[in-house]
């Protein structure tokens, strides 16, 4: 036989084999649940990273654990679009998007449902309810906030830090040994939004007026231009990084070389597994410092919510069954062995006897009583679009960039959330 036809006929085989095992994927997992009489829950979430394995061991840990119900979950990069035009029951959706799924008519009233499951508003913390509830109703479920989190290199941080006054004292301590290691990273994008709205928390600024952002506020100016300064004045930041820079300079080396090195790592929670491979124990972990007048973090969160179109009785029993499942410590620690850091707080203190075991989400958990959630308006990610893609960049990338420059830029941001605040729907 020719190599043309060898390459055919395995091609073909290959093609087979795929259709048959997608068919028996589908016939186990819809057939056969039709014909065993069980009531199918279609569960649709973006978890396509590491987070995903975590998840799937929840959920299939539910569906072997009775059998009247079945969770059918769909772990897809482009959810959301999904999710509005697919048929679905469940949803996770960000924190900062809650107001905009309600106000669109996607999602509705959860409280039944976790009453049903025996969940109550008490058993997570108080963080959580800045988060589920809109207009006074509950329309999520909480299952966690990812704030930004401190990252350090033990060899290089010997004493608590805690303020900006710190990492200043840390930088001149590095930089008197080495030229090429700083004390942390600004990146000029990837993040930055958690970098604005943190700063903007420990400040005191209040973004929100009436339905947009209003970030023309001199007051805002001056806080995010200690961003720049930490660059161009204080130098406590190489200049120059990219995305996702402020991790990025954190995993370098420095052996004398050239390359910049940063000792801390103002970045996402979702970094620490890489970190804790390359650096073992000598990674730390521990709270975003006070940059500004008081301590308080920005994150954003994971919440459960309820699609407008589920009316059915015996789906909403079975969701119900699932919301008691997944808040059982037992169950949910799971999430936390993945890095998320969970409000449910008989699931924390699980975690807080295992310390060492959950260390990022636990250390985590520590933020949530100076955790501040993003303003709810409608169509968050586009109202602060403008500021994540451009007017950060400029803030630290040009050194001679002024505070009259920056309103300049700050007015042109608001206008732009306006006009997106009063496109939504209206009552």
């Amino acid at each position: 036989m020719t190599k043309r036809k060898w390459i055919l006929v395995i091609t073909s085989l290959i093609l087979f084999f795929s259709g048959y095992f997608l068919y028996r994927s589908y016939y186990e997992r819809n057939v056969s649940n039709i014909e065993e009489g069980k009531i199918e829950i279609a569960f649709i979430n973006g978890f396509t990273g590491g987070d995903g394995a975590y998840m799937k061991k929840i959920t299939d840990g539910f569906n072997h654990a009775q059998d009247k119900y079945h969770i059918v979950e769909l772990q897809e990069k482009d959810h959301y679009t999904k999710f509005k035009s697919g048929n679905y029951d469940l949803v996770v959706i960000h924190g900062n998007n809650l107001e905009t799924y309600k106000k669109d008519g996607l999602i509705q009233d959860i409280s039944t449902v976790m009453e049903k499951a025996g969940v109550k508003e008490t058993d997570f913390h108080p963080a959580g309810k800045k988060i589920m509830k809109l207009d006074g109703k509950l329309f999520a479920a909480p299952l966690d906030i990812h704030p930004l989190t401190m990252l350090y290199n033990k060899d290089l941080v010997s004493k608590k830090i805690t303020n900006y006054e710190d990492i200043i004292q840390l930088n001149a301590t590095l930089q008197a040994k080495n030229k090429n290691v700083y004390a942390l990273g600004v990146p000029s994008s990837g993040l930055v939004e958690f970098y604005m709205l943190t700063i903007a928390a420990q400040n005191g600024i209040d973004l929100k007026k009436d339905n947009y952002l209003n970030f023309s506020q001199p007051e805002f100016a001056d806080a995010l231009m200690q961003f720049h300064d930490m660059v161009w004045k204080d130098k406590i930041s190489p200049s120059g990084l990219g995305l996702d820079g402020e991790f990025q300079s954190f995993m370098k080396q420095n052996a004398g070389g050239g390359t910049d090195q940063t000792a801390v790592a103002l970045t996402g929670p979702w970094f620490y597994g890489a970190a804790k491979e390359q650096y073992g124990n000598k990674l730390g972990v521990s709270s975003v410092p006070k940059l500004g007048e008081k301590q308080a973090v920005y994150g954003n969160s994971h919440t459960i919510a309820l699609s407008s179109k589920v009316e059915d009785p015996e789906v909403l029993e079975g969701i119900s069954a699932f919301l008691h499942y997944l808040y059982t410590p037992e169950n949910l620690i799971n999430w936390a062995e993945g890095g998320q850091a969970p409000l449910h707080l008989p699931t924390i203190k699980l975690m807080e006897e295992n310390k060492e075991k959950y260390e990022v989400a636990y250390a985590n958990t520590q933020q949530f009583d100076a955790f501040v959630p993003a303003p709810q308006v409608y169509l968050f990610g586009e109202q602060i679009r403008y500021m994540n893609t451009t007017v950060f960049t400029k803030i630290v990338s040009y050194k001679n960039f002024t505070k009259e420059q920056l309103m300049v830029e700050l007015d042109k941001a608001t206008d732009l959330a306006k006009q997106i605040g009063d496109a939504e729907p209206k009552k």
